[in-house]
């Protein structure tokens, strides 16, 4: 069986318990019961607190770290020299420095594989140290490879042939019955509308309220429910709704939610919107397409590959209010329920944690022959 070292280098210093790290990544862990009996592997996390647990029969390892670029954590490094993977998982490519120091205690048959998680490259020397990096890297994980592209452009990814797609996160969030969510919600209707994320300029709400507001001028029952943890736009968005009767009419506030109340949220609207102009996947998208929430997303990479194109969803070009707006518009003419549940099973099928992990096991057997 192959052995495989799954490694997080940020710490989470704010945690002092294991579970509390296991919940927060919990959207990247859940396809480890999926592939404990396909591959040997363990996770190595930081936070402030050490010790080794074995949950669910998979081990973990805590250490306790620093989050400076130049600071190496050398006792996680022997920790998993000790354990003689045959791959090493570097959750992030913005490590150069640890990913380097990492290689120099591993055996020479190790191989280092990175995931993506959204991370742009950096300038100046940190990005030279990047480029340095790459050289020491086998395989890149993104969502889509085309998220590949400014790496390659970077130099940090000598050629596409290095790039394999694969989730970084799911969800197990599953459909509940729409008209007790909307009871719980306290919403009705069936052209409810679902926006979950910061109000920050790379979620883009400004375009998104603009797009909404063309359409609900046409559509009485349309409604705009937005749940989210502020941001350095929530005043700009507040204007915008506070000065057009469009919008005060049609848009509601929600501030931030509970996770676990989510569900209820995607599973009572009909449309999840969003505005991302850049993804590394899209957390809230998946979790709106499990409840069968029909996503009118943004034509970005993650996005595509995970609506398979728009073939699940809608897809319109990021910052485009016009052509936003001209989707609105034409969904009145959809099966919405048929619609839903076309998405809500292509995620089952091919987005679940499930897949990660048969993802993840081709990708490292072809990797690696099988013991």
């Amino acid at each position: 069986m192959i052995t495989v070292v799954d490694v997080v280098y940020h710490c989470h210093k704010e945690y002092d318990q294991p579970q509390q790290v296991i919940a927060k990544h919990a959207p990247s862990l859940g396809f480890t019961d999926y592939i404990k009996d396909r591959l040997d592997i363990s996770f190595v996390k930081h936070s402030n607190y050490e010790g080794f647990q074995k949950i669910d029969n998979v081990p973990f390892a805590f250490f306790k770290s620093r989050n400076r670029f130049f600071y190496i954590p050398f006792k996680t490094h022997r920790y998993i020299k000790n354990l003689d993977p045959d791959i090493v998982i570097v959750e992030g490519l913005i490590f150069p420095l640890q990913l380097m120091m990492l290689k120099l205690f591993l055996a020479r048959k190790c191989i280092i594989v990175v995931q993506h998680h959204g991370e742009s490259p950096y300038k100046g020397y940190k990005k030279i140290l990047q480029q340095l990096s790459g050289k020491f890297i086998s395989l890149f994980l993104f969502t889509s490879c085309e998220n590949a592209i400014p790496w390659i452009k970077a130099g940090v990814i000598r050629n596409t042939t290095q790039c394999r797609e694969i989730q970084e996160a799911s969800t197990l969030f599953c459909r509940a019955d729409r008209k007790e969510s909307q009871e719980r919600c306290g919403i009705s209707g069936d052209h409810n509308f679902l926006w979950v994320g910061r109000f920050n300029e790379n979620k883009d709400p400004v375009t998104v309220l603009k797009g909404f507001e063309h359409y609900a001028a046409k559509s009485n029952n349309a409604r705009l429910y937005m749940i989210s943890q502020e941001g350095d736009l929530f005043n700009e968005v507040k204007k915008m709704i506070n000065k057009s009767t469009i919008l005060n009419r049609t848009v509601k506030l929600l501030g931030k939610i509970p996770h676990e109340e989510l569900r209820y949220w995607y599973s009572s609207c009909n449309f999840f919107l969003s505005g991302s102009l850049k993804e590394g996947s899209g957390y809230a998208l998946m979790e709106a397409m499990s409840c069968g929430c029909i996503p009118i997303v943004t034509a970005i990479p993650s996005f595509k590959k995970l609506t398979c194109n728009g073939k699940y969803g809608f897809l319109y070009p990021p910052g485009n209010e016009k052509d936003l707006s001209e989707i609105l518009v034409g969904i009145e003419g959809i099966n919405i329920e048929e619609k839903a549940n076309e998405v809500e099973k292509y995620f089952q099928e091919n987005l679940a944690f499930k897949n990660i992990a048969d993802d993840m096991v081709n990708i490292f057997e072809k990797l690696i022959p099988v013991k």
